[in-house]
């Protein structure tokens, strides 16, 4: 509910404040200018045609006026005093509580406007001049809400309540009063409303706060030179509105300029920025512009990136920041600071100044993440005669987002370079190491293996069973020692050791797999399906081996039945899926991910052999591929392996 308690206001009553509640309806839009040369701080116009879009601005407006502590008039007309007091309820006001303090009253017509049968203009304004004075006296201010139906009623003439709107201007000025007169726009004739419309400074309309480029003051519209003042208005008016539509058409020229400059794919950074100086200049009408890294705390300022065609203003020059006029600008943050008259700003003693002749700058500051910070500004040695306006402020603010996200990307794309080659060094050096290490353990295993064949041979016969035993276990060992030091060699050769890629059809890749693995298949008694494959960019004896794993997993581990494999594909534009499914033992869900580690193992020796780096192998072939390589199974249920591949 609203505060209806009597709170005199401390700041004297305007237009400003009836704005600002109105605005605060999401009903209301737009921004309201003042009148340029006219003062006027006494009423709105609202122009309505219906009873929703007339109480959607009158309630607020009274609310307002109740939570200031004004004292509030109501003059009904068209409408019931009860319909007025329910439109006020809903729209949050306590009535009742508002109309016991005297904050709220109500009036009629006929008490007002009509009292006599007649409009009396005189007795209006004492009436009025009664009411401001109590309110001043009682409430600190006056705000009347009037339907204004009773210039019909009353048979007004246009003239009579244009001269009742001077006198009411002639009352009100600098007074803490304030009105709303309310217009059904189906109840008046369109000249009268054209009369209306000239005579009120700020007019409320189709749920809009607007400012009228056609107010006449009513002294004016009621005096012999109104013909005269009207054109001046017009003329001027239609100056006005063409000089703001050419500079519209300017500030969208240089936004597509700026747009066209920026996001151009084919264009470096240095030459973008070139074309934005260039183009800040133009539109700011200032010789150069530039990019500083400053440092406040150290006093510093060095200039990054200039404008080519100035001789003083180039890279590397450095200055105390102090120094500079883009000191305002870092004080100011994220916001933009202008000069036009260095001295008058405190600035007749500085660097750029003094030495380099500078008399007009607007610079922006540019925060940088994770990198110094910089000021973006234009400058001239040119005085310039006017101020910066908001639109050129806002220009050099969008201007300075670019270029703040442009260094942040570049910065971004120095850390990743930087990161990848660390990565690459680091995998070549691993590369290395690996593939020394299982070459430097080959002849040692083969001699280790070789001796205990020969100690074998010599002793067949002669060894109990139990040494000739720990001496098969030895040999056995040896031999898987040698696999496992083959499929590290494999292993770290994918990157080193691959081929070019080229067009590989994966059903010619399959028929290899499956002639390799002929015997295996009828051993099992293994029920291969192929459906069609499609073609990739690959290494073609990489990927026989990615299969050829696969494929020898899913015979391996398909538990007490004969195999079940079923490969197939689906295409979805530059990527191929390919699936391996089986109807084995499967893998718990929680051990998916281990079984591509290397040398991970989820089975002991004893039931099934392997060396543990098969997947870690045909992972690390795919990644090469720019691929993925995954598993779904279920403990029991089979599995099904796929690996996305780039299409042919």
């Amino acid at each position: 509910m609203s505060n209806t308690a009597p709170t005199p206001p401390t700041d004297v009553l305007g237009l400003e404040s009836p704005i600002e509640a109105l605005q605060s309806s999401d009903e209301f839009r737009g921004p309201v200018e003042q009148l340029d040369g006219n003062h006027c701080n006494d009423h709105f116009a609202l122009l309505y045609e219906d009873e929703a879009e007339q109480f959607a601005a009158a309630v607020p407006f009274v609310r307002q006026g109740l939570e200031r502590g004004e004292q509030c008039l109501y003059v009904v007309a068209e409408n019931a005093r009860t319909d007025v007091e329910t439109a006020m309820r809903e729209g949050g006001i306590d009535v009742d509580a508002a109309l016991e303090t005297g904050a709220l009253a109500f009036a009629t017509i006929d008490e007002t406007y009509l009292s006599n049968g007649t409009f009396d203009a005189d007795g209006m304004m004492e009436y009025y001049e009664a009411a401001v004075n109590e309110a001043a006296a009682e409430f600190g201010a006056f705000r009347l809400a009037a339907e204004m139906s009773w210039i019909l009623e009353g048979d007004v003439t246009t003239e009579e309540c244009m001269r009742y709107e001077s006198k009411v201007n002639e009352l009100f000025d600098e007074e803490d009063a304030i009105a709303l007169c309310q217009y059904d726009l189906t109840a008046f004739s369109a000249e009268t409303i054209c009369d209306v419309v000239r005579v009120h400074p700020h007019l409320i309309y189709d749920s809009t706060v607007c400012h009228n480029f056609y107010y006449i003051p009513p002294e004016e519209f009621c005096g012999p030179e109104r013909p005269a003042r009207e054109l001046e208005r017009m003329l001027g008016t239609l100056l006005g509105r063409t000089e703001a539509k050419t500079e519209l058409r300017e500030q969208e020229r240089f936004l597509q300029q700026q747009t066209e400059i920026t996001s151009d794919p084919n264009r470096p950074f240095e030459e973008k920025l070139q074309a934005l100086f260039d183009l800040g200049s133009d539109r700011f009408g200032l010789e150069l512009g530039a990019i500083a890294r400053v440092d406040p705390d150290s006093d510093r300022f060095e200039i990054e990136y200039a404008s080519d065609d100035h001789d003083r203003f180039e890279p590397g020059v450095a200055l105390p920041l102090s120094e500079t006029y883009c000191a305002a600008t870092v004080e100011r943050r994220s916001d933009t600071a202008s000069l036009t008259d260095p001295i008058d700003a405190g600035y007749e003693h500085v660097t750029v100044h003094r030495n380099f002749g500078l008399e007009a700058y607007l610079g922006t500051h540019v925060e940088v993440e994770g990198g110094a910070d910089r000021t973006f500004f234009f400058a001239s040695a040119e005085p310039r005669n006017r101020g910066f306006s908001d639109d050129e402020h806002t220009f050099l603010r969008l201007l300075g987002q670019w270029v703040r996200y442009e260094l942040e990307q570049h910065r971004r794309e120095r850390d990743l370079e930087r990161t990848i080659d660390r990565l690459e060094d680091s995998n070549e050096r691993l590369e290395r190491f690996a593939y020394a290490a299982s070459h430097d353990l080959q002849e040692p295993l083969r001699m280790v293996s070789t001796y205990l064949q020969l100690v074998d041979g010599r002793t067949r016969g002669t060894l109990d069973e139990e040494t000739r035993e720990f001496l098969a276990f030895a040999v056995d060992g040896a031999e898987r020692m040698r696999e496992m030091i083959d499929a590290l060699l494999a292993y770290s050769r994918v990157e080193t050791r691959g081929t070019p890629f080229e067009t590989v059809d994966l059903n010619d890749v399959l028929d290899e797999v499956l002639e390799d693995l002929t015997f295996r298949i009828e051993e099992s008694d293994a029920e291969i399906i192929v459906e069609s494959l499609p073609q990739v960019e690959g290494d073609r004896s990489q990927l026989r081996q990615v299969f050829q794993n696969l494929l020898d997993n899913a015979i391996e581990y398909c538990g007490d039945e004969p195999p079940q494999v079923t490969v197939r594909a689906e295409s979805n534009g530059d990527v191929c899926t390919i699936e391996v499914h089986d109807r084995g033992i499967g893998i718990a869900p929680e051990n998916t991910g281990r079984v591509f580690e290397v040398f991970e193992r989820l089975h002991d020796r004893t039931e099934y052999d392997g060396t543990g780096i098969g997947l870690a192998l045909c992972q690390r072939i795919v990644e090469r591929h720019d691929g993925r390589i995954w598993v779904d199974a279920e403990l029991g249920e089979g599995a099904t392996f796929s690996l996305s591949l780039p299409a042919a």
